[in-house]
């Protein structure tokens, strides 16, 4: 029998290892989507007297706070399904058509909702300065997300949904830092910073909370990038990757 050469010996297909989903994402949905339940607990029946922010009255700011909060919770919940690679890879079609919901029914309304709410909001300056920056980097991270899907440039697609998706999540994550926060500066009342002033105090606590939940989730944002993507734009654009987004 003649033997066959090295050379020529049949080559046996190797088999991919089967990518395991990352052990923190079913915590984080867990965590999201309990602070999302608390959130809305408020809204749902929507009722002015039981809004966590004084309307004083005020129908036409609540009806805006009311819409803003509903986008915003049709982005979250959509855009852990956004990251969900098991979806995007399966069934890519319900990826495409969540995407569409998490930037029309999510994320821009609810950034169009968020200016009045913004200029209408009494929580203080510093407050206000937060909010504002989360929408200027929920704008610019959405509108570049979905001009790299458009663009077919995937790779790059993914890495502005991260960060965006951080921004979304910064509402939500100010609500635990606001509690330490809090701690923090009741602990504190009585000292020259706050003499006793409540209203201060709040508005001390709501804006620290805020600031960090941004910067944390930014800076976590950009480590997972840097991590598994390496952080810049693809150095060939025009290579066009295969369409799973």
């Amino acid at each position: 029998m003649t033997q066959l050469s090295h050379s020529e010996a049949p080559v046996m297909p190797q088999r991919r290892k089967r990518r395991q989903p990352a052990w923190w994402t079913l915590p984080i949905a867990v965590i999201t989507l309990a602070i999302l339940a608390f959130m809305l607990s408020a809204y749902i029946p929507p009722d002015i007297r039981t809004s966590r922010a004084d309307m004083h009255g005020n129908q036409v700011r609540y009806w805006l706070l009311v819409g803003h909060i509903a986008f915003g919770a049709v982005a979250t919940v959509t855009g852990l399904l956004q990251l969900w690679a098991g979806l995007r890879n399966k069934f890519p079609r319900i990826h495409r058509w969540t995407g569409r919901l998490y930037y029309f029914a999510g994320i821009f309304p609810s950034m169009i909702l968020a200016v009045p709410v913004s200029v209408m909001s009494e929580s203080g300056v510093s407050n206000i300065a937060a909010l504002d920056a989360m929408l200027v980097l929920w704008a610019i991270t959405g509108v570049s997300g979905l001009r790299a899907a458009r663009a077919r440039r995937f790779a790059d697609h993914r890495k502005a949904m991260i960060r965006n998706y951080a921004v979304t999540l910064a509402v939500l994550a100010s609500r635990p830092w606001g509690i330490a926060m809090a701690l923090i500066v009741t602990s504190q009342a009585d000292s020259p910073a706050y003499q006793g002033n409540t209203v201060a105090m709040i508005h001390d606590i709501a804006s620290s909370g805020a600031w960090l939940a941004l910067i944390v989730n930014i800076v976590v944002a950009e480590m997972y990038i840097q991590r598994k993507y390496g952080g810049g734009r693809s150095r060939n654009p025009a290579v066009k990757e295969r369409a799973q987004g």
